[in-house]
């Protein structure tokens, strides 16, 4: 469960992209509704002609997500799930555990630097359902490699998600349950379909996608 702080006055305010397409926006966006902090969220639309120029206003670095707190700026998905950690100790965004801590860790390290042949075939787009029938070699180990660490996990925490409570681990790999969802990858483990069905009922991704359900599709840029 999420820890909530009551207030109507935000605390930060998370500059993210189309909740359709951006998996990185996904991963911080879950950390802040689950670190129960108030914050204002801005959305850029990507791929537009001006979406540069909107960004360079938040992210020195130009690219989102990015988080915004009075004059501090944080960017970089990880950057920002850890300074949120420490904004709301209380929702305990990592396992209390010091070893389970730093495996947790070490999974979403994994998952954000690595799996690029992943992204590059199928890149998260929540409204798209086909079956993908021409993965690279590549791209299948890298699959494998997921599913082998998910299985890991959950023969140790038996779930519901992969180190028990919802952590910034799990936040990390929801865009990938949605990639192995949209492109038909038949997962035959009964641990894993429950995990992964475990991560569309969480609260935060259901009001993601249901978000993502209501934006207009991409205008073509020329």
């Amino acid at each position: 469960m999420a820890y909530h702080k009551h207030s109507d006055v935000p605390e930060f305010d998370l500059i993210i992209g189309d909740k359709t397409f951006s998996s990185w926006s996904m991963r911080a966006w879950l950390v802040a509704v689950q670190s129960g902090l108030p914050f204002k969220e801005i959305c850029i639309k990507l791929d537009q002609k001006d979406t540069a120029a909107k960004i360079a206003k938040y992210s020195p670095s130009g690219k989102i997500p990015a988080l915004r707190q009075g004059k501090r700026i944080i960017w970089d998905s990880l950057a920002i799930a850890e300074y949120l950690n420490e904004l709301s100790p209380e929702a305990k965004l990592w396992p209390e555990d010091a070893g389970t801590r730093a495996l947790a860790r070490s999974y979403a390290s994994e998952m954000h630097a690595g799996f690029p042949i992943l992204r590059s075939q199928m890149s998260m787009d929540l409204s798209l359902r086909t079956e993908i029938h021409h993965l690279s070699h590549g791209a299948i180990h890298e699959i494998n490699r997921i599913l082998e660490m998910w299985k890991t996990a959950l023969k140790v925490s038996e779930g519901p998600y992969l180190f028990g409570d919802f952590c910034i681990a799990d936040a990390f790999f929801a865009p990938v349950v949605f990639r192995f969802i949209s492109y038909g990858i038949k997962i035959k483990d009964p641990m894993i379909r429950a995990y992964m069905k475990n991560i569309e009922n969480h609260h935060g991704v259901m009001f993601w996608v249901q978000d993502a359900k209501s934006e207009k599709p991409k205008a073509a840029v020329f």
